[in-house]
């Protein structure tokens, strides 16, 4: 989609609110599989990007052995329904094959939902919880939240960077070590990441946040009158379906 048809952050919050809801009301493999499809179509058609493309491929790689092995767990170890294969406690049934396999797609389908949303600058979340008319304070607390995640990532990536600078591929490192490395990692990425938020908070405190009721803004969150007719479509939608199944 060009530019001038850029849809609104509301709408983009609007349309993630009504697939994540069919997501979770109907939890069936045929549903996940049609959302994931709408997801990645609608995706790539309201800002066509390859880099886009990519980085939501390369979220999908980094996390596919832990969403298998989840997968893996829920087929063998929940029980209901029709048994097609037993070997002692060890059981795949219909019930456990269905929620394994429903739920290992949509844990990729949120990661395909947040590739809508990482990219957006901080301030339009502050616009757009605005225009809303939601609290200042939780307006803050929900974007920050959503932006810890990236700056999480950033932090991370400079220390495997900084690794393979010195010779240390952890990819190469046998599986056992492997968790150790990456566990002794996480630690001190999560306090950097923790700690830039501090700062965040701080900078705020100096410019007296919450110091008055009321906010003034340099910009507003305007809908255009392709946002009404998306979200207009998208509830019209979300209520069919729901009527029809």
């Amino acid at each position: 989609m060009k530019n001038r048809m850029k849809l609104n952050l509301r709408t983009l919050l609007v349309i993630v609110i009504l697939i994540t809801s069919l997501s979770v009301i109907y939890n069936n493999i045929i549903t996940q599989t049609v959302l994931i499809l709408f997801s990645i179509a609608l995706l790539l058609g309201i800002n066509p990007s390859r880099h886009k493309f990519k980085r939501i491929m390369h979220r999908l790689k980094m996390i596919f052995k832990i969403i298998l092995t989840l997968m893996i767990f829920q087929i063998l170890f929940r029980h209901g329904g029709e048994t097609y294969w037993q070997y002692g406690i060890i059981k795949i049934t219909s019930l456990g094959l269905n929620y394994g396999i429903a739920s290992s797609l949509r844990f990729f389908l949120i990661i395909i939902i947040a590739g809508m949303l990482f990219d957006i600058p901080y301030y339009d979340y502050l616009l757009a919880f605005r225009a809303w008319h939601f609290p200042y304070e939780i307006s803050f607390l929900v974007a920050t939240v959503i932006h810890f995640i990236p700056i999480f990532t950033s932090q991370f990536k400079r220390s495997r960077e900084a690794l393979q600078l010195r010779g240390i591929e952890l990819r190469k490192i046998p599986l056992i070590k492997r968790f150790k490395a990456y566990s002794s990692l996480l630690f001190p990425v999560l306090v950097r990441a923790i700690s830039e938020v501090r700062y965040r908070s701080i900078s705020l405190e100096l410019r007296a946040f919450r110091l008055y009721p009321t906010r003034t803004y340099l910009y507003e969150s305007k809908l255009k009158w392709y946002d009404v007719v998306v979200q207009v479509a998208g509830g019209v939608g979300f209520v069919v379906v729901l009527v029809l199944c």
